[in-house]
């Protein structure tokens, strides 16, 4: 199980939070209100973040280290993605509400910003002008990932084939 940390220093992750796609076009004082709700987990190498088939209760960005995000594949363990320092998981999940399709593993000692699907509803309370803006750069995200498996899926079935006809749309 993690262990929780305040998060006190803005600007020891400013650099990290604002270069975010999901938070593009905030203002300095609106990355002040998404800090403000921000948790830190820490975690050791081994250490799971989330597993598949949990439920998603919220986005994860790291802090320092690295998080591995591996799938399970006919009882073998597939390796998806690392994630690194300044990247994030967790979103597509939260925005979608199914359950967590692979599962996310500290790969060294790790800390992670952690903003909860709560601190979400909460703000849409508060700012509901931000809340709009930061759905907007989730489904542009969730957008481009979905394109990028897109051109792999075909780029595999083109190899596959050996036909580049196929590419055709």
């Amino acid at each position: 199980m993690p262990r929780i940390a305040p998060l006190t220093d803005f600007d020891s992750v400013r650099s990290i939070i604002s270069q975010l796609c999901i938070f593009g076009g905030v203002t300095d004082a609106q990355l002040t209100t998404i800090f403000r709700r921000l948790e830190l987990w820490i975690l050791q190498a081994g250490e799971i973040l989330f597993k598949k088939g949990d439920e998603p209760m919220h986005v994860y960005i790291v802090k320092s280290g690295k998080i591995d995000l591996n799938l399970t594949e006919n009882g073998k363990i597939v390796h998806k993605h690392d994630i690194q320092v300044g990247e994030c998981c967790g979103e597509a999940s939260l925005m979608s509400m199914h359950k967590h399709t692979a599962t996310a593993i500290a790969a060294v000692d790790s800390e992670v910003m952690v903003l909860s699907r709560n601190a979400l509803i909460g703000l849409k309370h508060e700012d509901l002008q931000l809340f709009a803006l930061l759905m907007m750069n989730l489904a542009r995200e969730l957008a481009r990932r979905l394109y990028l498996t897109d051109q792999m899926l075909l780029e595999a079935k083109a190899n596959k084939s050996g036909d580049q006809r196929h590419l055709i749309l």
